[in-house]
């Protein structure tokens, strides 16, 4: 007896091996960037702990993928930027200017200028260090301005530190 099984044309066979990788690279898109919306979720749900926990998996996972951060500068200027903020709401601003200076995103110089100006604008201080911070504070804040120009913050920023 002889057994029909049912056969796939060529081109069937190569649309559904076409359809079977793009579901496997949206898997792993989302497996790849789950971490960015679970840092989202907790910084909107108030969990700034939790939000840069997650905020440093994606940066691992720029990290290991360095094209990925040549084709979505985006994308990592986004995480950067928001773990900055997240960072500063926590008052870590050692960490801030520190991350900041290592990163060079768009968004690092705003944030390194909101933490050297809280620096600055701490009580004890003496009126010649307050000058340091609030100074460096200000650089960064002109370079904030250089590197987005219709940011109405960084301009305010800027102006108050002048």
């Amino acid at each position: 007896m002889e057994s029909r099984g049912v056969r796939l044309s060529v081109r069937t066979f190569v649309f559904a091996f076409a359809l079977l990788l793009v579901g496997a690279g949206f898997l792993a898109a989302g497996w790849w960037l789950r971490p960015i919306a679970d840092a989202q979720q907790a910084v909107r749900d108030g969990r700034l702990q939790q939000a840069l926990a997650s905020y440093g998996v994606a940066e691992k996972h720029f990290a290991s993928m360095p094209l990925a951060k040549r084709f979505m500068p985006n994308l990592y200027d986004l995480v950067v930027t928001n773990e900055l903020s997240a960072l500063y709401t926590l008052k870590q601003y050692d960490e801030v200017i520190d991350k900041a200076g290592a990163t060079g995103t768009r968004g690092s110089n705003f944030w390194a200028g909101c933490a050297l100006f809280a620096k600055g604008d701490l009580a004890f201080l003496t009126p010649d260090k307050r000058m340091k911070w609030l100074s460096q504070a200000q650089q960064e804040f002109r370079r904030a301005v250089e590197n987005s120009p219709s940011d109405f913050d960084a301009k305010f920023n800027y102006e108050v530190t002048a």
